[in-house]
């Protein structure tokens, strides 16, 4: 590849990045720009003249854009929810862990950390309660509900980036 064509295929790619434009039609409009570019280069063109007469990859890309404007991608204004879902699934992710850490660091045990008061009088006891899990050996697994919130709010997030018009 000479260096005529790697500059020419910078460009291009240059071009394609910018368009905000389903795959197909994006697909379709740069075919178009390659044969025009390719007919300029028969015609005689040189690759300077062309970039002089067709402008920058950011105007190009800009004017694609503006004339293709109904096939169009729009950004969703939900998409922030999603972000802030994933925010709060990352902090709450990272205090799970955080706790997590300090108990193995403490050497805790769900056994240990449980706790039990009686309140009773002279006759005997009133009342029982018990502090912590219940059922032993059935840790905290809301780690995992977390993990899937924050698994949906970045896929939200990258979806809804991307919405066609219409």
């Amino acid at each position: 590849m000479t260096k005529e064509q790697k500059q020419m295929k910078r460009y291009m790619t240059a071009i394609e990045r910018r368009l905000n434009l389903p795959r197909d039609v994006k697909f379709r409009v740069m075919t178009d720009l390659q044969s025009a570019v390719a007919e300029r280069r028969e015609a005689g063109q040189t690759d300077e003249q062309i970039y002089a007469d067709l402008g920058d990859a950011k105007t190009v890309a800009a004017e694609l854009n503006e004339q293709m404007k109904e096939y169009a991608y729009t950004k969703s204004k939900w998409r922030w929810a999603a972000l802030a879902a994933a925010v709060i699934a990352a902090v709450m992710l990272i205090f799970h862990g955080l706790i997590g850490l300090l108990a193995w660091l403490l050497n805790l045990t769900v056994n240990e950390s449980s706790s039990l008061g009686i309140i009773g009088g002279a006759d005997g006891p009133t009342a029982i309660f018990v502090t912590g899990v219940t059922a032993t050996g059935s840790g905290d697994f809301s780690w995992i509900i977390w993990a899937m919130v924050l698994a949906m709010g970045i896929l939200g997030w990258w979806k809804l980036g991307r919405i066609q018009k219409g």
